[in-house]
């Protein structure tokens, strides 16, 4: 298992800003090193179909429920649909990051080979082992797990965060606030456990990674986050957010050892 640091002194520069745009430069990454595109393939397909059939479903579910108010008076028309605007807001940004996250937890195995190949290329070190499909699956068994037992701890919290909504005023703004926060958290926690995966890091040990980098990991998730909500631009989303992770986890490590 590698030790790592735990002083944010030694970030330099990898603070909340530069650590934001980190899922961008997992998407040029790929970009640029064509044999991480047969990798990302599968996360790409498993999105655009989880996501692809979530905008239909939420798209359908919107239009039949404003159609009883289509035929009341024009303000209380235009007062129900700011409301509902509101809320559909809310609940895209909810949405779409539970179907993320279920995209992300299928596509496990490969991203544990984007993650893997991300830092042979920047290590400049290569398995000499063939690839293979079976073996594949069975390491990346516990990101699967770990990425399942995220979304029910999400599930768990955000509906506990429900009860914000009962402060009268600003329950609303405070439980979108609050699920945004906890929704980039465990995005970042998602995101850079590929690579502290591979050091054998255990689940405590993760945390108290990330607790002691909360604004570097606050910004990546945040910045995940922000590119999860974007309609179609979210379909590339997942192999990018891991390219990046992986990325920042290995300049995090390296300014540790400077």
């Amino acid at each position: 298992m590698t030790e790592l640091q735990e002083d944010n002194s030694t970030l330099g520069p990898l603070g909340f800003s530069p650590s934001a745009f980190y899922v961008l430069r997992g998407a040029r990454f790929i970009w640029a090193h064509r044999v991480l595109w047969k990798y990302a393939a599968a996360p790409l397909f498993i999105s655009s179909v989880i996501l692809g059939t979530s905008y239909v479903i939420l798209y359908h579910w919107f239009f039949k429920l404003m159609e009883p108010y289509s035929a009341q008076e024009w303000y209380w028309r235009a007062l129900y649909y700011a409301v509902a605007l509101m809320v559909m807001l809310l609940l895209l940004v909810v949405f779409f990051f539970l179907f993320t996250r279920v995209a992300s937890a299928l596509a496990a195995p490969f991203n544990e080979v984007i993650s893997q190949k991300t830092e042979e290329i920047i290590r400049g070190t290569f398995q000499d082992e063939p690839f293979s499909l079976i073996r594949m699956l069975k390491d990346s068994g516990r990101s699967v797990v770990h990425s399942f037992k995220i979304l029910g701890a999400y599930l768990f919290l955000l509906a506990g965060g429900l009860l914000l909504l009962l402060i009268p005023g600003i329950g609303a703004l405070l439980y979108s606030v609050a699920s945004a926060l906890l929704s980039s958290y465990l995005l970042a926690y998602e995101y850079l456990g590929y690579p502290m995966d591979r050091r054998r890091l255990t689940f405590s040990e993760k945390m108290k990674f990330l607790r002691s980098r909360l604004v570097t990991t606050m910004g990546f998730g945040l910045g995940n986050l922000a590119v999860a909500s974007i309609p179609l631009l979210n379909l590339l989303f997942i192999p990018a957010a891991v390219a990046g992770g992986t990325l920042l986890f290995l300049d995090v490590e390296d300014s540790g050892r400077h």
